[in-house]
């Protein structure tokens, strides 16, 4: 017996796996427009990304210029983290239905091709 068929045998046995096949879970949650949420969440990643280190580099510039560096050790622990909020924060709002609907439709996959004989309530014989 594999080490596939073992984990797949082993996510049978959670409420997750078993609802993903039952569900027949798919991706077309994917086709859906996206939401002004979503778009805000994407928006505030992007911005996370992009101000970070830049913004930490000018600080350091500025704390270098004004010979103060001080302002390097704290302002830079400060900038990042206030952007890795930033990225949180977006990643909740763009990403808990998506991340959520592609989770399972990798489970679903991932445990039909390997143990298909021990889905409940499914011959084997139909994976053929």
């Amino acid at each position: 017996m594999g080490l596939s068929r073992v984990v797949a045998e082993q996510l049978l046995k959670t409420g997750f796996a078993r609802r993903a096949v039952k569900e027949c879970a798919d991706l077309s949650v994917f086709k859906l427009r996206p939401s002004a949420k979503m778009i805000f969440g994407l928006a505030c990643i992007a911005v996370s990304y992009i101000i970070c280190w830049p913004l930490i580099s000018a600080l350091s510039v500025f704390a270098i210029y004004i010979r103060e560096p001080l302002l390097i050790v704290i302002g830079s622990p400060v900038i990042w983290t206030v952007a890795h909020f930033m990225c949180m924060f977006g990643m909740y709002l763009a990403g808990a239905d998506y991340s959520k609907a592609f989770a399972k439709y990798l489970v679903r996959i991932f445990v039909e091709k390997n143990a298909p004989d021990k889905i409940p309530g499914r011959s084997p014989s139909l994976w053929r």
